[in-house]
C-alpha cells in the first residue's frame, strides 16, 4: 500500500536555504584552533595555582631583565695574528711616587736597542715634591721649566737674578752650561754658578751631601714616547749624561749608593691608550725598603693590542705582563749596583685583537619567547602535579 502526504496550504513548499559562505569560512578557522577553550563553569582556581602563577611571573620578569641586559651588553671575542705594523711609537704612561727620594735627585732616562736615548726626560713629565707624610710641597722646577719662568717670553734669560747691583750686559743665560761660561768669564769671587736657579738641580745632583740633607719625597706623573722596539726606562739618582763613547753614565758618588732609599709606589703604569677591560698588573703595587738600597728591575712583556668597538671604531694600544726582582746594594760579592727602578720591556711580535659583538634583535625575540613559553609550561606541569597530589591526599578527587 502506498502512502502519500496530502498537501495543505496555498503556497508551494520552500526549499532548504543554503548556508552562507561566511559561516563556512568561520567554521573552518575555528576547526584550526589548537587551543580549545573550556567553560568558566569547569574551571577551578586554587591557592597553590595562584602561588605558582606569582612565582612564574616573577621568574619571567627577572629572566627578561637579564636577557635585556645581555642584549644591550656587547660580548668580546679575541683573535691572534702577527703584528705587521712598522715605524710606530709607543706611549708609556706612568704615575710613580718615591716617599723618601727628593725630586732634585731623580733622573728619568729612556733608551732602546735602536740606539735612541732620552736623557733626563722632563717634557710631559710633572715632578711634585712631597713631604715625608705625603702632602704636596709644590711642583719641582727643572732646568727647562725654570728657563721658561725666567725668560718671561723674551727669549733671553738673566744671568745674575740672585745677585743685586750687577749689570746683566748682553749675555743670555738659558741653560746651566751658559751660566757656567758667563760666570767663568766674569771670574768674580761672589759669583757661584751653583746658586743660579737654573743650576740648582745640577748642583744638588753633583753633591750627594746636599741631596741627603733634603728630607722630601717625589711623585712623577706624565708620559714619554719610545720606539716600538725593545728597551728600558729607569729612574735613578744622579746626573745622567752620554759619554764620548756613547755610554750612559749616572754621575754620583758610588760609595754613597747604599744611602739612596728607592722605595716606591706605582700608582699606574700602562702602555698606549686605555681600552675597556684592560688590566695593568703593576697598578697599585709598591716596594718599600726599611734599610739599605738596591735596584728594582721589572721585566715587562708588551703585547700590541687592537680594540674594535661594535660601532666600528678602533683603538691601537698595548697590554703587558711583568716579572720582577730586587738586587741589594753594598752586599759582598754583588759588585756595583746602581740604585734605582728599572723597567726593561720587550715587544711581542703577536698582536691581539678584541672585537665587540652584539646579538641580533631576532635572537633577542627568540630568547624572550623561549623564556615566557618555557616558564609557563614548567609552571603548568608543577601546578598539575600539586593539584593531583593535594586532591588525592584529601580524597576530593572526582572519578567517573
Amino acid at each position: 500500500m502506498e502512502l502519500r502526504q496530502r498537501y495543505q496550504g496555498g503556497g508551494a513548499p520552500s526549499p532548504r536555504e543554503p548556508s552562507s559562505g561566511g559561516s563556512t569560512f568561520t567554521d573552518t578557522i575555528k576547526a584550526l584552533d589548537v587551543y580549545p577553550k573550556t567553560l568558566d563553569d569547569f574551571k577551578e582556581r586554587t591557592g597553590s595555582g595562584g602561588l605558582v602563577s606569582l612565582i612564574s611571573c616573577s621568574m619571567i620578569f627577572l629572566l627578561v631583565v637579564s636577557e635585556l641586559r645581555a642584549y644591550l651588553t656587547p660580548t668580546t671575542v679575541d683573535h691572534l695574528y702577527v703584528d705587521s705594523s712598522r715605524g710606530e711609537r709607543v706611549r708609556i704612561n706612568l704615575n710613580i711616587s718615591f716617599p723618601n727620594m727628593p725630586c732634585a735627585g731623580m733622573t728619568l732616562v729612556a733608551m732602546d736597542v735602536a740606539g735612541e736615548q732620552q736623557i733626563d726626560v722632563v717634557s710631559n713629565i710633572v715632578k711634585t715634591r712631597r713631604a715625608l707624610n705625603g702632602t704636596s710641597l709644590g711642583v719641582e722646577l727643572d732646568e727647562e721649566h725654570l728657563r721658561r719662568k725666567y725668560a718671561h717670553g723674551r727669549g733671553c734669560g738673566p744671568c745674575f737674578p740672585q745677585v743685586e747691583g750687577l749689570n746683566e750686559g748682553s749675555e743670555c743665560c738659558n741653560s746651566c752650561d751658559a751660566v757656567k761660561r758667563v760666570y767663568q768669564a766674569r771670574a768674580l769671587p761672589r759669583l757661584k754658578w751653583e746658586e743660579h736657579p737654573l743650576c740648582t738641580h745640577e748642583a744638588v745632583m753633583l753633591d750627594p751631601s746636599k741631596l741627603a740633607a733634603i728630607r722630601e719625597g717625589c711623585s712623577l706623573y706624565g708620559f714619554l714616547e719610545v720606539n716600538k722596539v725593545a728597551g728600558n726606562f729607569h729612574l735613578a739618582p744622579g746626573k745622567a749624561f752620554q759619554s764620548p763613547g756613547g755610554q750612559l753614565i749616572h754621575e754620583f758618588k758610588p760609595f754613597d749608593s747604599s744611602t739612596y732609599n728607592v722605595s716606591h709606589v706605582i700608582h699606574s703604569l700602562s702602555f698606549g691608550v686605555h681600552y675597556p677591560s684592560r688590566v695593568n698588573p703593576l697598578d697599585g703595587s709598591q716596594a718599600i725598603l726599611t734599610s739599605g738600597s738596591g735596584v728594582f728591575q721589572y721585566y715587562v712583556k708588551v703585547v700590541p693590542t687592537r680594540y674594535e668597538f661594535a660601532v666600528g671604531k678602533q683603538l691601537t694600544s698595548c697590554q703587558y705582563s711583568v716579572t720582577e726582582q730586587f738586587k741589594a746594594a753594598g752586599q759582598p760579592g754583588s759588585g756595583f749596583v746602581l740604585p734605582g727602578v728599572f723597567f726593561i720591556y720587550d715587544i711581542s711580535p703577536i698582536m691581539v685583537k678584541f672585537s665587540e659583538r652584539r646579538r641580533t634583535f631576532a635572537h633577542f625575540l627568540t630568547s624572550l619567547c623561549a623564556i615566557v613559553g618555557g616558564v609557563f609550561t614548567v609552571a603548568g606541569i608543577v601546578d598539575s602535579l600539586i593539584y593531583s597530589w593535594t586532591g588525592a591526599s584529601s580524597g576530593t578527587r572526582l572519578g567517573l
